[in-house]
């Protein structure tokens, strides 16, 4: 994969001129010297031409070995006599490949890019994967887990007491690896002063079972592993260190991963206690558990998002909202779950480029003023060209208007509330494809959408929905979509959408910030099956958006209502009540525009 790192010219400076301005407020006395999203120049320009990469093990406190790959700027071909921060990623996907190319090139943050501005990049196996010995837990959850809770502030104080460290340390990467950030947080490793965790979560429940909706997951009889062949899989692949020894070594560290535990079995409850490993497992793995200790860190957090992913795009804009609001910056690109790349090539912003902004900052000390420009950058789908990226001191916008749509009996979504109580009645169908990064959006379902908008609404924020229902059945997984449907009839979507198992539907105070939000416990206690002929409310949010509804184009909600479990086959019905002291509606945060 080829990239360049070079700071954005001037059409990159038309990053939201409307809310940013015309970049004026981020040029230095110096003129030469440029900070804004997407543009960095004056302050970090390469100065090495190459690396040398170095392959080890690291020793962490109970002498378990994690396999290093270690990548150290060159120039003419001799190693950097500086001392230069470390940026790391602790990985469960193999720290040497991914997907056929090498790790530090293509895995999501492209590290291998910062090595020329001054910067050693390593990507460590976890524990129990690949070439690390010991033993790993819940595959890509197992930092979480036992003596694996304390590798990531091991490493990281190792790095920083080599001779080419300046001691200031950083860790960067997407997904598990975003989580696995999240979780050397909660350790508070002193140095450890940057992370750039991306499509991470803060509530591991939410991100796993949105909804409530729980996947099947495989159950260990007695004396078996259903992730054996996982396991295999993953040792088979695994890429020797360096050394003479270095194949004594690999065979003696996946003996050990005979005991991995890969899959943690059934935990549908946020209580549930997990059959394979005896934890309760959403509260052990989820990072708000640990919220005391990661708000004392002085750790600077660039918490990611992109808008087209499902489950994993929660928790960024919760952790924003949760940590020290003067070190924690956020932002959110339109592409699917951590492509970046896209999100450079559709728009022009490099997400290399925000990540030297910000290292630079926490780990060089440069006073580029990326903690200094409001701490919220993110991108409006149908903005007018020139101003998709936007930013923002706080996330939800102060500027939103909460306004509510009502579902009608006829199919349509409408300002005023109907007074007449009445329903609108559905069978279960499929439920829509699942997985924790995207939902796919059903062929069937109950459609409710607005005449032709006069003017583009926007819709930036988090959504939430109301629903009434009436079920002759004891529960039911309840999807709700928002599209855009254009005057063809033609719609679209980006993973807007929110979910509820029905008989989750009580709510109460939520353990952190929820911004207000409906939240709900997921407890095995709390649960309470629907009561054939009785209304029961369902209240939950969807994920956050920034989206224009253009003129001429409709706003529909597609609404999808599975059988609990999925069976196709189930027979029943639903009634979805409006109107009266039933009215089912969403609840839009909507952006008043320039003009309207």
């Amino acid at each position: 994969m080829k990239r360049s790192l070079t700071g954005l010219i001037s059409a990159a400076c038309l990053i939201s001129m409307a809310t940013i301005g015309a970049c004026s407020h981020v040029t230095a006395p110096d003129e030469n010297l440029i900070s804004a999203p997407g543009q960095y120049s004056g302050y970090s320009e390469p100065s090495y031409d190459g690396y040398e990469r170095s392959s080890f093990y690291v020793p962490v406190r109970d002498g378990t070995r994690l396999a290093v790959d270690l990548f150290r700027p060159t120039q003419d071909g001799e190693l950097a006599d500086e001392p230069l921060p470390v940026v790391w990623m602790h990985s469960p996907y193999n720290r040497r490949s991914f997907r056929g190319e090498p790790a530090v090139e293509a895995y999501p943050g492209y590290a291998i890019e910062l090595v020329p501005h001054g910067y050693n990049v390593a990507i460590v196996d976890f524990r129990g994967v690949f070439a690390s010995f010991g033993r790993n837990i819940g595959y890509n959850r197992g930092e979480w887990v036992e003596a694996a809770r304390w590798d990531a502030y091991d490493i990281t104080e190792w790095f920083a007491d080599q001779s080419y460290s300046n001691g200031n340390i950083g860790m960067w990467g997407c997904s598990a690896t975003g989580g696995s950030q999240m979780q050397a947080l909660t350790t508070r490793p002193p140095s450890l002063r940057a992370i750039v965790p991306m499509s991470a979560e803060l509530d591991a429940y939410a991100f796993a079972v949105n909804g409530g909706i729980a996947r099947e997951r495989p159950i260990a009889p007695p004396g078996t592993n259903p992730g054996r062949d996982m396991v295999a899989r993953r040792d088979a692949m695994a890429v020797p260190v360096d050394g003479p020894d270095a194949a004594a070594l690999l065979t003696a560290a996946i003996a050990e991963h005979a005991e991995n535990i890969d899959s943690v079995g059934q935990v549908p409850f946020r209580d549930s206690i997990s059959q394979a490993t005896g934890l309760e497992w959403w509260s052990v793995s989820s990072p708000h558990t640990y919220l005391d200790d990661m708000r004392q860190a002085e750790t600077g957090v660039f918490s990611v998002a992109n808008w087209d992913e499902a489950g994993s795009r929660h928790g960024p804009f919760f952790t924003f909202n949760n940590l020290d609001p003067d070190n924690t910056k956020l932002l959110a690109g339109p592409a699917t779950h951590c492509d970046w790349s896209t999100v450079e090539a559709d728009t022009g912003l490099d997400l290399v480029v925000e990540e030297l902004r910000f290292f630079d900052h926490w780990l060089k000390g440069i006073e580029n003023n990326v903690m200094d420009e409001p701490a919220v950058t993110y991108y409006t789908y149908n903005a007018e060209e020139g101003s998709a990226w936007r930013q923002s001191e706080v996330w939800p916008l102060e500027t939103e208007v909460r306004t509510s749509l009502h579902l009608s009996p006829n199919g349509t979504l409408i300002r005023d509330q109907p007074e007449t109580e009445s329903s609108v009645q559905v069978g279960f169908s499929s439920p829509p494809t699942a997985e924790t990064v995207s939902l796919s959006v059903p062929d069937g379902g109950l459609i409710f959408q607005t005449e032709p908008l006069q003017n583009d609404l926007e819709v930036t924020g988090h959504p939430v929905v109301n629903l009434w229902i009436e079920s002759d059945q004891p529960d039911a997984d309840v999807t709700a979509f928002l599209l855009d449907v254009a005057p063809d009839g033609t719609s679209q979507t980006y993973q807007m959408l929110g979910r509820l198992r029905a008989s989750h539907r009580a709510t109460e105070e939520p353990p952190y910030n929820h911004l207000g939000l409906p939240w709900h416990s997921f407890t095995s206690d709390d649960a309470e099956p629907l009561t054939p002929g009785v209304p029961a409310e369902l209240s939950f949010d969807m994920l956050p958006m920034s989206y224009i509804f253009q003129r001429g184009h409709r706003i529909r909600i597609l609404l999808n209502f599975a059988a609990v479990g999925g069976d196709q086959d189930t027979e029943g019905e639903i009634r979805v009540l409006t109107g009266g002291e039933t009215r089912s509606h969403i609840e839009l945060p909507i952006i008043p525009i320039s003009g309207d």
